[in-house]
């Protein structure tokens, strides 16, 4: 436990590698499952040269205040907002929705007194953290057989009480974009507002359309997105934790502020949840995107999606596995006719694999990051085929 006397540093050292060979490594090509990966060299090396600055003391760091707005900037352009930047950077997609949510709640406050939100099933896990620590009703809907948000329930779950509308742009399960643009309409109609959280698919979208792997309008080309949530220590390459949401208008941030009376100048006035906050993912975030630029991530993207092309091939020539859709971007869901999920797993992780399962529908969920290349892609499946062709007794 905490000890009177200190352990020299030598022993500190040696007792923590003993204590991390426990965790699995993303160069070994094992976690095929996160939607993490090694994050970019330059991100390594910006983010230990800043580790002391504090992103909720902007009047003390005024020079990371100005990056964070720059970057903020970026990631808008990136989702099609010109001109000005409204938004915060965060921990991650689960803070970012929370803080759609908030401001959707504080928008409405005066009129709704038991404030409900409309999303499909396939939404995001936060949503009903949001819903949870904000007391705000979530309402599921159903999806389709491509797993897709369907319009016409989304607006039969609309009614007095409702305060707006999540949709998501590459979903958990499987990767699967709502119809933005139609479900953009009925909130028009109904005057709410509609957030897009992107956290994996805004690092990855702009790129399949750009790639001919896709025409997907989902950000803020759609007329009716209110906002939009993406996470650059996803598929952005950045350190943990790095996330960002973006309002299309300054009005719902001032919804979502707050002023601390201790504090000077800029500091005082808080956007996020958290008030101390690092900023070192932040200027990480920046330095990558800037020494990037849309070109490298083009790049990044287009290795990702022919590796997901070769999971394909290696899922069809299986007689026993199947695919949940046809992959839209670099995350695969994989059904198994025989052996049980449970078993498959069980076995796989006795190999050394990290996995993961999705529940709707039950499949074994892989993530192509960048980390999993060719040949853990067909060391997995080597394994993958004898095990899920293999029937337990």
């Amino acid at each position: 436990m905490f000890e009177e006397k200190g352990q020299n540093r030598t022993e500190v050292l040696e007792e923590l590698d003993a204590l991390l060979r426990a965790d699995s490594t993303y160069s070994s090509g094992h976690p095929v499952a996160s939607m993490s990966t090694i994050p970019h060299s330059l991100g390594v090396e910006v983010f230990s040269r800043t580790l002391e600055k504090n992103a909720g003391r902007l009047h003390t760091f005024q020079g990371s205040a100005r990056i964070e707005q720059e970057l903020l900037r970026m990631i808008a352009d990136l989702l099609n907002l010109r001109g000005e930047a409204y938004g915060t950077t965060t921990s991650g997609g689960t803070e970012s929705n929370i803080l759609a949510i908030l401001a959707a709640r504080e928008k409405a406050r005066r009129r709704v007194e038991r404030p409900e939100v409309v999303a499909p099933r396939t939404a995001h896990s936060s949503i009903d953290k949001a819903g949870w620590l904000l007391g705000v009703k979530v309402v599921r809907t159903r999806v389709d057989r491509e797993y897709r948000a369907v319009p016409k329930d989304i607006e039969r779950k609309i009614n007095e009480n409702t305060v707006g509308i999540v949709l998501t742009a590459g979903t958990t399960y499987l990767g699967q974009i709502d119809p933005i643009e139609e479900i953009a309409e009925i909130a028009k109609d109904h005057r709410l507002p509609l957030h897009i959280d992107a956290a994996f698919g805004g690092f990855v979208i702009p790129f399949l359309n750009d790639l001919g792997r896709g025409d997907y309008r989902f950000a803020f080309e759609v007329d009716g997105v209110t906002s939009v949530s993406v996470d650059p220590h996803k598929m952005g390459l950045a350190p943990i934790p790095a996330g960002a949401i973006i309002f299309r208008n300054k009005g719902y941030v001032r919804r979502i502020t707050k002023t601390v009376p201790y504090l000077r100048g800029e500091s005082a006035v808080q956007v996020s949840i958290l008030g101390t906050r690092p900023a070192a993912p932040i200027i990480a975030a920046w330095a990558i995107m800037k020494h990037l630029g849309r070109e490298g991530y083009r790049k990044v993207v287009e290795t990702c999606m022919k590796r997901t092309d070769h999971v394909v091939n290696r899922v069809e020539q299986n007689p026993l596995l199947d695919l949940a859709i046809s992959p839209v971007m670099n995350i695969v869901g994989i059904e198994s006719r025989e052996v049980p999920l449970d078993d498959i797993v069980e076995r796989m992780e006795a190999r050394g694999w990290r996995l993961a399962t999705s529940p709707l529908p039950p499949t074994l969920r892989l993530v192509i990051m960048p980390h999993v290349k060719e040949g853990a892609i067909n060391a997995f499946f080597n394994d993958l085929d004898d095990i899920s062709t293999t029937i337990p007794a």
